[in-house]
């Protein structure tokens, strides 16, 4: 009855096609006000904190140094009997060049050439045999606190380099999460937004299902470039106040957190590098070879000079990696110190009398 009198009078069928027409676009308006909700929830989840500010939190530094008074060996005064502390001609053929070196940055050459010249009056008496022990036991110390030294120095390095490793790990997922949650959004978005504009098409509404196609892809576009824009936020705050690559950086003449016969060894110019530099210095240049600090000159350059060997600031994935691999380098350096000590005890060792 009420569609016959409908169809019968133009004026309510007009009037029923109108408030058809808007209550579509209100369903429409409506749509799309849950949509751009949905955009501002995508906005803060960009924005939230990625990971929790105590991570990468951790103490790799021993609790308390002590100083060794064999860090500094006092000047020894020699006898008439004796071979003066400086005269190392006695060492030319029982040890090697590299060995030589090594004792002499460990503090023990002098201590070398003592035992030579005992070593040579041994069998007159028992004094100059029980003396001659006494100073190999020394050595023998002398060469144990170094391997402890390049121990631990090492652990340290490798500790540092684990932090950064860690919160790289921890910041790259958080960060990938994120992306997949606004591809998510962008994706069901985009299809949502697809089938409205279908809706109106089918409803004759050219107009309305143009802008919907519209909103749909740049709602689409913008969650594409949050996502690949989200790996340049995802930063976080790194602290490293007892900083290992600070000092190999500014290069003292004693180091304060790195022991000094490990120092001796890194800050001694090598004989086997054409230029003459140190181990401290090489390893400098491969970093910056390496493409560790940036680009010679850049910003980036400055900014991580200041960011790695400062006490922190706010570290990218990209920065605590390359810290991370920098950190790498400095403990193999180290480590190889330890190659040379078991080459000068195994020359003493051969020296000794069976």
């Amino acid at each position: 009855m009420v569609a016959e009198v409908v169809g019968t009078s133009p004026y309510l069928g007009n009037m029923t096609r109108g408030l058809a027409k808007k209550g579509t676009e209100m369903r429409f308006e409506t749509l799309m006000c849950v949509l751009l909700l949905g955009l501002a929830s995508g906005c803060a989840i960009g924005r939230a904190p990625l990971v929790h500010p105590e991570a990468g939190d951790r103490r790799c530094g021993p609790v308390s140094t002590v100083q060794r008074s064999i860090d500094h060996p006092p000047s020894r005064v020699h006898t008439d009997t004796e071979s003066p502390p400086d005269n190392t001609d006695v060492l030319t053929e029982r040890f090697s060049p590299r060995s030589q070196r090594i004792a002499d940055r460990i503090g023990v050459k002098h201590l070398l050439v003592r035992t030579a010249v005992l070593e040579e009056k041994a069998d007159q008496d028992i004094a100059t045999a029980v003396e001659r022990l006494r100073v190999q036991q020394q050595i023998s110390n002398r060469i144990a606190l170094a391997l402890l030294d390049v121990a631990r120095t090492a652990a340290e390095a490798d500790c540092e380099e684990k932090r950064a490793d860690q919160l790289a790990e921890v910041l790259g997922e958080e960060r990938d999460k994120h992306i997949r949650r606004l591809l998510l959004i962008s994706i069901v978005g985009d299809a949502m937004i697809g089938i409205v504009a279908g809706g109106l098409n089918l409803a004759v509404m050219e107009t309305a299902a143009a802008a919907a196609e519209i909103f749909g892809g740049a709602v689409a576009t913008w969650f594409g470039i949050a996502s690949l824009s989200l790996s340049d936020e995802a930063r976080h705050e790194f602290r490293h106040q007892r900083n290992l690559l600070q000092e190999v950086w500014v290069g003292p003449k004693e180091s304060s957190l790195i022991p000094s016969s490990v120092w001796r060894h890194m800050t001694r110019p090598l004989p086997e590098d054409l230029g003459q530099y140190s181990l401290r210095e090489s390893l400098i240049m491969r970093w910056r070879q390496d493409g560790r600090l940036g680009e010679a000159g850049s910003e980036q350059e400055q900014r991580r000079i200041t960011l790695f060997f400062g006490e922190g600031g706010s570290y990218s994935i990209d920065d605590l990696r390359d810290r991370a691999a920098m950190l790498e380098l400095l403990k193999t350096d180290i480590n190889l110190m330890s190659q040379d000590l078991e080459r000068l005890m195994e020359e003493i060792l051969s020296q000794s009398p069976a």
